[in-house]
């Protein structure tokens, strides 16, 4: 009994601004660790997730003025 027999989805509208978002977060936090690394290790490693999720916002924020039509 397989209930999704009719069901179809095309993975590129899922994949493609993913590989957007993790390329995004990846160079934003290595922009971060190359620039910052004088800083002590406490500090460096609590301050490593809001620069991650400031790159999730510099990819949420194109995504929302249309650039998710790009990957349709």
């Amino acid at each position: 009994m397989n209930i999704f027999e009719g069901v179809e989805i095309d993975y590129m509208y899922i994949i493609g601004p993913l590989l957007v978002l993790m390329a995004t977060m990846f160079t934003v936090t290595l922009i971060y660790s190359l620039l910052f690394k004088w800083l002590p290790k406490s500090l460096f490693n609590f301050l490593i997730g809001p620069v991650a999720l400031f790159g999730a916002y510099l990819w949420a924020f194109p995504m929302n003025f249309g650039f998710y039509e790009f990957f349709k």
